[in-house]
């Protein structure tokens, strides 16, 4: 844990009065500064959600105790007596006010215990003594806690702002207090409420309070809430409307199955297996067929013939041999057969939580499929018993609900978080500025690292120690004290330095201090340079200090010469110094003390030079080589090869730390956080050689792999990533605390509700508990993890609503949103703030886009290659081709066609068949088209010669690479056929790579591609750092779990224990696909693991490993936890989010070189739009000349209150709309049907309405009246339809009343004409869909080249009963080009990736025939091809969809303050009179009539007035939130009521022209224009 966490507790503890706003890295300081300057009360700054201006989120003892402890800003009388001297309420704020913290936290971890010793098992009685204890510790905390709270009331009132329940943690205090009540007064009743009793899993929450850091995230949590609702608000739309869309499509369609004939008998003595088909037992995963009237994939025909003990039945119910004697040899009836009714019966899958019943079921089925996991199955259900392209409606919501909302999520919390912290910092800043003292240093500087702080902390300590003992010494002795030390000499020159321990560093002129092990203190903050001003400075020398400083900013090298510099001023200081002191003749001991410093200069010129740096890093790489090269049935010699190596290896890194101790002093060695590290290495490797007797492995021989971390810092290029992850890694450890304790309560809460209630039957028809279960608290803890891993969570799921209720699923639901879309989303925030702190301080641009285009304007290069040089005439004509525009478009529409006919491909081709000449011929003229496009390109350009030349350009050079490719496939097919298949093959995979040709033409792909080649250093970066922690889990696996990934494949293993019983037994022994014999199948499953598909399975496999040859054993070793869990926490969670910063972070870099050319444009839209919106004002509104009835309509329509109306209506539309569920009563389609004629008939009359008031052209200008007619056509339409099949006057297709059904959910986009939050993020989505686009081609061009290659390299894979697969099937294949595009969206998903890649793993078998096609390559070929594809899709492109979110959501919070500037600026310009008025008389608004701006009889209040109304538009306005604030503020209608006589026609026309603002008030202003309208007639 990180040590701002400990320095927090610490700060706490001891009741340093700590600003409340610091954020978490800013606790070390706050411990040093924090005693010089308490911050008084009314200081504390409101810097967080929640924060009010007198307390914020700080505790209310906190508060009492900076106020001193008494209070006039505590009530003065609380409970109608007790004042603040009177005694109980003395003693209770002299109780709130004194240390008891430390108290608290013991009381909420022993409750933690208590809550954890939980056995749902056992304690359902309570009739043990052990029981009995728990309920009595129970009783006793929860008395604690109401003590706390009565105690709190009386010392600060009950109710009030400065009350208790005016904080909020006091409020959640007391909410789980009175809780405790109402559930002890139901025991005492005999009442057992588990719903109230599980809220005492709440009672942690209360720890949140007392960890100040902790306390400071959540409340950057509550930040977000606000935009955070908006998005969860944009979530339900979408769940309602593909909600009531699955509802009113696949009712019911999932319980199909496959009946007998209704007429069915059988003869006696047989029975059927089952009265519908199954092909399981448990029907988890049942047959679904398609109704007669839909168009399903499977029908009962296609349901497979039965088989019994591996072969397949094959006789009938007739047939003779069915008379007991079919057994005997071997033959079964297939009843399969008989099958053949597609019926609707009466369960559905998956113990019938998968359905689209009813709206409910429909959601829960649509939270899955947004979660990725399990959503192919669901999509394979649909299709079979509806249609094939239902995808469509998959592919769609996976698109708007994962892909665009989950990453909104994302977005939103990244940037309030990134503001909230930009924020915290700045008050943080004024706060140290206010409590900027002489006396300290640490308020003066920015807060250092925090190994730092405390290491300088620890040194100030022990030189106090040191200089007291040296008093007492001198005292004790009778000796005078030693006179002051000058100030000024610096710390080196200090009389202490005479003597050891301490006085060795003092006294360390001669040590200097190292800046390198190059990158040995990048994380270390300068240490200030004058040590008069601090006195918690450490005790080595400046020149150390300012090595140290210098060593975090600055390169390799320059740290170097920067200590060359010092070394030599350090020598002059030295010499200056010994010019002022009488020499003395050297003793014995001088002259050994100068060997000795002469020595340690040299070494330290040796231990920091380049070359010693290097060796020691190729040690390392040899180190790491030689442990990776251990794996399972290796040879012994290499096991004792490897044991001396070890060895080696330790005494070199021995000697290596020995000697900088030597040259460095103990302190100064110490002072580098690397140093400890590498030093804490190196004796535990001595510990483990010394301590190793037997050579087994010890628990110490892991920490040796920790050497390849060492590597790391050798990098140059690695500094930043490796900067930036230090300098988040306090908030990443108090996030992990709150990870922690958001997993612990959930896990209480599942042990309350799912505890002992899941269980599985096994193939021998025992009841076993599931794995996955809440059974203890350890079990509890992996299954909720593994829940926010999304691994297998559905799984999960159906076991909870089938063992208790469908309710359940409100559990799970809940544990995915705050677990996975707020909290792990907080931690890619954390990442992604890190980085942008970075964009923000001084960097270069790694951005310079100088794509070669091509230009009719050539420079005359030479025509290279030695060929002669082309007629100047002939030149010309290619030159003017390639220039002339349709030149690029022909050749984008042939390389299109060549993408058909690439995806037409497949290897089951008959040779000789028409489709294969066509094929082959079409490749022929493509080739020779894109030969002759480069032919002409060089001849005009030039080969390689000049700016201009062909091979200058990077896409050129692409499309002669591709063109050469295609050339060397057809002279190799005319010649060589059959012998040289190997290199056709790769040729033609080759071909496959012709879309790419598709990037140069097409600019918006080409920007986005350009931009990813930049970022490919960066995540190259981050993948260096990954594969330092791959390599060391894989070693560390390999060392684990080598040879022990085997298990016996039998039908019976009960009694196998070893591999000698399972061959015995004549059964396979066989190993898992991915397994940790070597470290390449290491890195393979690390890989699974780390993209959290199929993990859990390799993490019980690795809990029931035994040992070498051994049979598995159910959770063997539960241990092995930690070095799953701990990989996907440290690789999963944190590292590879750093794509997410890294991506971001470059997007941002290479943006910035088109911030200048943006800002001008900006301002240019912003001005136009001032242009407009002034002319506007200026105008005749174009109802003035509207009769008084049409103007009342034009008011009514135009008013809020409509809006308010239509929206209420629409809610309750929708709500009707979601009452529609299978099998429903008729009576419910009456109502709904009578419901529906009059919602249909309110749209009719508002659509009529504001076309009477608008008039058909301002009507339709407005896109939401669009809208509206579209709604009101569909419904009338609808109505129609249905009545007409009711009264069955014409045949209407069924399918064509449910499509008209369907689209009456077009109603609930009318919601968003009010929401404006969520209107906002849809004007983001909607701004950013062009680059998102752009992305969308890259992706599609991707999914074509791997869906082309995947044809090619497993199109002829096969699955069936013998060859089974684990994620192919009839669904998920590569036969060809659609089917494979379908599959690698389920991979890019991340949905069973893992199984399908594991099916084209399998070995050949040795008898494999003509129906099994195998390739033996496709052991190397494929893991290559998955991963690759999974780490461009998953890692790369998506984050670069999160990237461009987050630039658009900034860029529309700019425009929206932009928007309200103007919209101010118009309306101060409206009320001060500065705009003139386009009547008839011309009048300027300026200074007319007298009085000014809101004067008597002025015309500028008039004009105030229309300012605030002005209903103009035609519909309100969409901004009209955003600016009812501003309406408020200019004088109202009844102001000028007594002036009428003073104005003119004209100008009453004018006053109504004065408009487009706020239409809350619209309604008056129509009352007076038409007041003085009758007045004047």
């Amino acid at each position: 844990m990180k040590c701002s966490y400990v320095v927090s507790v610490f700060v706490s503890l001891t009741h340093l009065s700590c600003p409340p706003s610091l954020s978490p890295p800013d606790l070390c300081s706050a411990a040093m500064t924090s005693e010089e300057c308490p911050v008084p009360l009314g200081a504390v700054s409101p810097g967080g959600a929640g924060l009010c201006e007198d307390y914020g989120p700080v505790q209310s003892e906190d508060v009492i105790e900076e106020a001193g402890g008494a209070g006039d800003d505590l009530a003065p009388v609380v409970f109608f007596c007790l004042k603040q001297t009177t005694c109980p309420r003395s003693w209770c704020i002299r109780m709130v006010s004194s240390p008891y913290p430390l108290l608290l936290i013991m009381v909420i971890l022993l409750n933690c215990v208590t809550l954890g010793m939980y056995q749902p098992c056992e304690n359902i009685d309570c009739t043990s003594d052990r029981c009995h204890i728990l309920q009595a510790f129970d009783a006793f905390i929860y008395i604690f806690f109401a003590l706390e709270m009565v105690v709190k009331m009386v010392a600060l009132g009950i109710f009030g702002r400065r009350c208790y329940l005016g904080d909020t943690w006091n409020r959640l205090d007391f909410f789980i207090v009175m809780s405790g009540m109402v559930e002890y007064t139901l025991d005492l009743q005999n009442i057992n409420l588990s719903a109230i009793r599980t809220v005492r899993v709440l009672r942690p929450l209360k720890a949140i309070n007392r960890v100040p850091s902790m306390r400071i995230l959540v409340n950057l949590l509550l930040d977000t809430l606000p935009m955070l609702g908006n998005v969860l608000l944009l979530c339900f739309f979408v769940f309602f409307i593909f909600g009531i869309i699955g509802v009113q499509l696949w009712a019911g369609l999932l319980r199909n199955r496959c009946y007998l004939e209704e007429n069915f008998t059988l003869s006696s003595g047989l029975t059927l297996p089952a009265p519908y088909y199954q092909p399981e037992e448990d029907d988890e995963r049942p047959f679904i067929c398609s109704l007669a009237q839909d168009n399903g994939i499977m029908s009962c025909a296609d349901v497979p013939a039965r088989r019994e003990g591996g072969r397949t039945c094959c006789l009938d119910r007739e047939d003779p041999l069915v008379n007991g004697s079919a057994n005997t040899v071997g033959l079964c009836i297939n009843w399969n057969q008989y099958y053949t009714r597609c019926h609707t019966g009466h369960s559905n899958p998956h113990k019938g939580a998968i359905n689209f019943d009813n709206i409910v079921y429909a959601w829960i089925v649509i939270f899955q499929v947004i979660t990725l996991e399990g959503w192919v199955e669901i999509m394979y259900y649909v299709m079979d018993a509806h249609s094939f392209y239902n995808f469509i409606y998959f592919i769609f919501l996976i698109i708007i609900g994962s892909f665009f909302m989950i990453n909104l999520c994302l977005v939103v919390i990244a940037t309030q978080f990134s503001e909230t912290k930009q924020r915290e910092h700045q008050l943080m800043q004024e706060q140290r500025a206010q409590c900027l003292s002489s006396s300290t240093l640490a308020s003066m500087h920015e807060p250092g690292d925090c190994y730092e702080e405390l290491f300088q902390l620890v040194c100030h300590v022990l030189r106090k120690a040191r200089r007291r003992s040296v008093a007492l010494y001198n005292h004790l002795r009778g000796k005078p004290p030693p006179p002051a030390p000058i100030r000024g000499r610096g710390r080196g020159g200090r009389g202490e330095g005479e003597g050891g321990g301490i006085g060795n560093v003092a006294d360390s002129k001669l040590e200097p201090i190292h800046s390198s092990q190059p990158l040995g203190n990048s994380i270390a903050l300068p240490v200030p340079q004058n040590p008069e001003d601090c006195p918690q400075c450490a005790a080595a020398p400046s020149e150390g200090a300012g090595a140290v400083g210098a060593s975090a900013i600055g390169e390799e090298e320059e740290g170097a010469l920067e200590e060359t510099d010092k070394e030599e001023n350090h020598l002059e200081e030295k010499v200056e110094v010994g010019e002022g002191v009488k020499r003395k003749k050297r003793s014995c001991f001088g002259r050994c003390k100068d060997k000795w410093d002469e020595m340690r200069k040299k070494l330290w010129g040796i231990v920091e030079s380049k070359y010693f740096n290097r060796g020691i890093m190729i040690a390392i790489l040899i180190n790491t080589i030689s442990m990776g090269i251990e794996h399972h049935n290796q040879p012994e010699e290499l096991t004792n090869v490897l044991e001396i190596s070890n060895i080696v290896f330790t005494s070199m890194f021995t000697l290596e730390m020995i000697l900088k101790l030597t040259a460095f002093g103990f302190f100064a060695y110490l002072r580098n956080p690397y140093n400890i590290f590498d030093g804490i290495i190196v004796i535990i490797s001595v510990c483990e050689i010394i301590g190793q007797s037997d050579g087994g492995l010890s628990v110490l021989r892991t920490f040796r792999l920790l050497r390849v971390i060492k590597l790391v810092r050798f990098m140059p290029a690695l500094r930043r990533q490796l900067v930036v992850l230090m300098k988040t890694m306090d908030n990443v450890a108090t996030f992990c605390m709150l990870l922690m304790l958001f997993i612990f309560i959930f896990s209480i809460l599942g042990m309350h509700i799912f505890g002992c209630k899941f269980s599985l039957k096994t193939e021998t028809g025992d009841t076993v508990p599931d794995r996955k279960n809440f059974d203890s608290l350890l079990w509890a803890i992996v299954t909720v993890f593994q829940i926010l891993t999304q691994e297998d969570w559905n799984m999960v799921l159906y076991n909870g609503m089938a063992s208790t209720s469908p309710c359940a699923a409100l559990y799970f639901v809940a544990l995915m949103t705050f677990g996975n879309y707020v909290l792990f989303n907080l931690l890619v925030a954390i990442l992604v703030e890190g980085f942008q702190a970075e964009v923000m301080s001084p960097s270069y641009s790694i951005c310079t886009h100088n794509p070669t285009l091509l230009s009719p304007s050539l420079s005359p290069s030479l025509f290279s290659c030695s060929l002669s040089s082309p007629s100047p005439r002939f030149r010309r004509i290619c030159q003017s081709i390639i220039a002339y525009k349709l030149f690029d478009y022909v050749v984008l529409a042939f390389i299109f066609s060549n993408c058909i006919t690439v995806a037409l491909e497949r290897p089951k081709i008959m040779q000789g068949s028409l489709e294969r000449v066509f094929l082959t011929i079409s490749n022929y003229v493509f080739t020779a088209i894109f030969v002759a496009e480069m032919t002409l390109k060089v001849v005009s350009m030039g080969l390689y010669i000049g700016d201009q030349a062909y091979l200058r350009s990077s896409w050129n050079v692409l499309d002669g690479f591709l063109v050469f490719v295609s050339l060397i496939d057809i002279v190799v097919s005319m010649a060589g056929g059959a012998k040289i298949l190997g290199v056709l093959r790769v040729l033609r995979l080759l071909r496959t790579l012709r879309p790419l040709r598709v990037i140069s033409r097409a600019p918006g792909l080409k920007l986005v591609v350009e931009t990813l080649i930049t970022s490919l250093k960066p995540i190259g970066n981050i993948v260096l750092i990954c594969c330092a922690f791959f390599i060391i889990f894989g070693i560390l696996g390999v060392q684990l779990f080598k040879g022990k990934f085997f298990y016996c494949f039998g039908p019976d293993v009960k009694n196998i224990t070893n591999k000698s019983d399972c061959l015995q037994a004549n059964y396979k022994w066989v190993h898992h696909k991915y397994n940790f014999d070597n470290l390449g199948q290491a890195l393979m499953s690390l890989f699974v693991l780390a993209s959290k598909d199929g993990w859990v399975n390799i993490m019980y496999h690795g809990l029931d490993a035994v040992g070498v040859d051994q049979q598995p054993v159910t959770n063997n070793n539960p241990w092995m936890l930690l070095y799953f869990i701990s990989f996907l926490l440290i690789v999963s969670f944190f590292v590879l989010n750093m794509f997410v910063g890294v991506v971001v972070e470059n997007f941002h870099k290479c943006r910035q070189n088109q911030e200048v050319e943006e800002a001008k444009r900006r301002e240019e839209k912003r001005r136009r739009r001032m242009e407009k919106k002034r002319r506007d004002a200026q105008k005749i509104p174009y109802y003035a000349s509207y009769s008084s009835i049409r103007l009342w309509i034009h008011t009514l329509c135009t008013t809020y209150y409509l809006d308010l109306f239509i929206t209420f209506i629409i809610c309750i539309n929708v709500i009707t709309m979601s009452l529609e569920h299978y099998s429903q009563p008729h009576s419910l389609d009456l109502a709904l049907k009578y419901c529906n004629y009059f919602f249909t008939s309110t749209f009719v009359l508002e659509t009529l309405l504001k076309l009477t008031a608008f008039g058909f052209r301002r009507f339709f200008k407005d896109r939401w009246n669009q809208l509206d007619l579209a709604i009101v056509l569909l419904s009338v339409m609808g109505i129609t339809l249905e009545e007409i099949d009711y009264s069955a006057s014409l045949p209407i297709n069924p399918t064509i009343i449910r499509i008209m059904r369907v689209l009456r959910i077009a109603r609930v986009l009318k919601l968003l004409k009010m929401a404006t939050g969520m209107r906002a993020l849809l004007d983001t989505v909607v701004q950013a869909l062009p680059q998102v686009g752009n992305l969308g081609l890259l992706f599609m061009l991707l999914f074509f080249i791997y869906a082309a290659l995947g044809v090619e390299l497993f199109g002829e894979l096969v699955c069936n009963e013998d060859y089974p697969c684990e994620g192919m099937s009839r669904h998920a294949t590569f036969e060809n080009f659609g089917m494979a595009f379908l599959t690698l969206f389920q991979v890019s998903t991340g949905d069973n990736w893992n199984g399908i890649m594991k099916d084209t793993l399998r070995e050949c078998p040795p008898d494999y025939g003509a129906d099994y096609s195998c390739n033996p390559s496709l052991q190397f070929i494929s893991p290559m091809y998955f991963v690759s594809f999974v780490l461009t899709a998953q890692f790369v492109l998506i984050n670069v969809v999160v990237a461009v979110l987050m630039k658009h959501l900034d860029d529309s919070n700019k425009e929206a303050k932009e928007e309200a500037e103007m919209d101010a600026e118009i309306e101060l310009e409206l009320a001060t009179g500065a705009l003139c008025c386009m009547g008839p008389e011309g009048v300027c608004a300026v200074g007319k009539k007298g009085g000014g701006a809101g004067g008597p009889g002025g015309v500028g209040g008039v004009g105030g007035g229309g300012a605030e109304r002005g209903g103009g538009a035609p519909v309100s306005s969409s901004r009209g939130n955003l600016h009812h604030h501003v309406a408020t503020t200019h004088p109202g209608p009844s102001h000028h009521a007594n002036n009428q006589d003073l104005y003119s026609p004209a100008q009453v026309g004018w006053v109504g022209g004065l408009h487009k603002m706020s239409h809350l008030t619209s309604s008056r202003f129509y009352l007076v224009y038409s007041l003085r309208r009758y007045a004047l007639w």
